[in-house]
């Protein structure tokens, strides 16, 4: 199964530097961070909800048909039912009421660990923007430059070199980043009742905005409580293999999550 471009999303805009940041600067990002929905920083713990996914669709859509050799092997894979679990630390897809046993049912082993790669990998990719860690963090060195499209915001430091372009509304338009590593991502939001909420995100593994080979994540909402969260996710990954799923009977966990330091020596 291709390797998505998932963990770099967030990477380059976590690392900690020594702050000689303005106060207009730290004002300015507080008011930014306010026009996000990120329910990870409004007492959501974590959720878990049913995957629905349409083998049959799936193939379609790549094929244009369901091979008829395929019918055995998706006909099985249709009845594993799925939940994936997601908190600050990354989504985790299980098989409901436990792993299926696919012993010879051709490829099946193989198609449902893909299942459960873009599931996760596409919460993954969500997960940055419900935690506001896209923004800068913690005590990470950083500067707002206002040009004729609205914001630069540009973090450096020892282990981060990162420039993020945002709109007059402050709306995350693209970003640039050279360490931790080299990558790229364009962003489009929606506005939602309680701030802007990622629609669309392309990333790519250079830092080239030209080159080819970005992998494409597609966000809908749903309100389970006073959370907006995912209610159905489409991923077009570098090979052009397009996957889309649904999320439903959605159950969170919320309260107040208290970071405790270990004490200093």
């Amino acid at each position: 199964m291709r390797r998505l471009i998932l963990s770099t999303v967030m990477s380059c805009l976590c690392a900690s530097a020594v702050s000689q940041t303005t106060t207009s600067d730290e004002a300015l990002l507080a008011k930014t961070r306010a026009l996000y929905d990120a329910p990870f920083t409004r007492n959501l713990v974590s959720f878990d909800c049913a995957v629905e996914f349409d083998w049959k669709k799936h193939l379609v859509d790549l094929f244009g048909m369901v091979p008829p050799a395929a019918v055995p092997t998706i006909d099985r894979l249709q009845t594993i039912q799925h939940r994936v679990f997601v908190d600050r630390s990354g989504a985790v897809v299980s098989a409901i009421p436990k792993t299926p046993d696919l012993t010879g049912v051709a490829h099946a082993a193989e198609l449902e660990q893909g299942l459960q790669t873009m599931v996760s990998g596409g919460l993954n990719g969500w997960l940055p923007f419900s935690t506001n860690v896209i923004l800068p963090t913690g005590r990470t060195k950083f500067n707002f430059e206002k040009i004729n499209s609205g914001y630069k915001l540009v973090m450096t430091g020892p282990d981060v070199a990162a420039t993020l372009l945002l709109g007059d509304d402050m709306r995350l338009t693209s970003a640039v980043s050279e360490l931790p590593q080299p990558m790229r991502f364009s962003s489009e939001f929606t506005a939602g009742p309680k701030g802007f909420l990622l629609e669309t995100i392309k990333t790519g593994s250079t830092t080239d905005t030209t080159s080819i080979g970005e992998a494409t994540f597609t966000f809908t909402y749903q309100a389970v409580r006073s959370f907006q969260l995912p209610s159905s996710v489409a991923i077009v990954p570098i090979s052009k293999e397009s996957w889309h799923y649904t999320l439903t009977d959605c159950k969170v966990v919320s309260g107040v999550t208290i970071e405790v330091s270990p004490p200093n020596p």
